[in-house]
């Protein structure tokens, strides 16, 4: 199966004429980012813009999720090594700029589980469909880590900030349903027409005028940059301190040693 891109394996993107299905795809560990994804996606959506040949784009995940947000060996390895976290932050700076720069429309088929980044990732999308057996959250703050930098960006803008702020606070669950009513998705599809549902809509864009269509996406990203411009250093200028402090340490470490112990146990 060829992979358009030159991307790791785990980032899956195959052209069928105008359009690219970009699919996240380590089923066994939910579509969690491992650390070569992470440092891939600046990659993807330079690519995504200068291929001129594509004219629409689907994002979704394999297997029953949609990401589960960051591997755990990448969020062991900021742990541990300071000059790594900080190009993490430097890393998601050029990934979010370069999302909200891809000039094509991307829909987002979040089929399950949509976690931190993982959450970033579809509402960072143009259009956001989700399974009936989906979900998002925005738990960083629940390990001692500050709001996850795209959402940072897009929540608060999607959505009321007041409705932003007891999401990203309290890192709940959000059900589909809830995330239409609440602004980060466009509509619930069932779980077994969700990748229909995604291709003729992707089709329904494809008649469009291609020119008008990305420059309409420009201009609608407007507020996307605008955003960023206010929001992105502050987020990952706390990010970093939170990622070096003791008292996401603690919580990590915790977190990590409890994951090991119920591993052993499985094994």
């Amino acid at each position: 199966m060829t992979n358009l891109y030159d991307l790791p394996d785990d980032i899956l993107v195959q052209a069928e004429g105008g359009l690219r299905i970009i699919t996240l795809n380590r089923p066994d560990d939910l579509n969690a980012s491992t650390t070569e994804m992470l440092f891939a996606y600046p990659k993807l959506f330079r690519a995504l813009a200068e291929d001129t040949e594509a004219r629409v784009a689907i994002l979704t995940g394999a297997g029953r999720a949609f990401s589960a947000g960051g591997d755990m060996g990448h969020f062991v390895k900021t742990l541990d090594d300071t000059d790594f976290a900080r190009a993490v932050q430097e890393n998601a700076r050029r990934t979010i700029h370069g999302f909200i720069d891809v000039p094509i429309p991307i829909i987002a088929a979040v089929n399950g589980a949509a976690v931190g980044w993982g959450a970033t990732l579809a509402t960072l999308c143009d259009i956001v469909l989700m399974s009936e057996k989906s979900f998002m959250a925005e738990p960083h703050i629940n390990i001692g880590l500050v709001v996850g930098d795209g959402i940072s960006v897009s929540w608060p803008l999607y959505t009321s900030l007041l409705k932003a702020k007891e999401l990203i606070f309290t890192g709940d669950r959000i059900l589909p349903q809830q995330a239409v009513e609440f602004g980060l998705a466009n509509r619930v599809v069932p779980a077994d027409k969700l990748m229909n549902e995604a291709r003729e809509l992707a089709a329904k864009l494809l008649k469009q005028p291609a020119q008008a269509l990305r420059e309409t996406k420009k201009l609608m990203n407007l507020y996307l940059h605008r955003s960023a411009a206010q929001m992105l250093d502050a987020t990952l200028g706390r990010q970093l301190a939170a990622t070096l402090s003791e008292e996401h340490h603690e919580i990590a470490s915790a977190f990590i040693q409890q994951q090991k112990r119920n591993q052993a146990e499985r094994d």
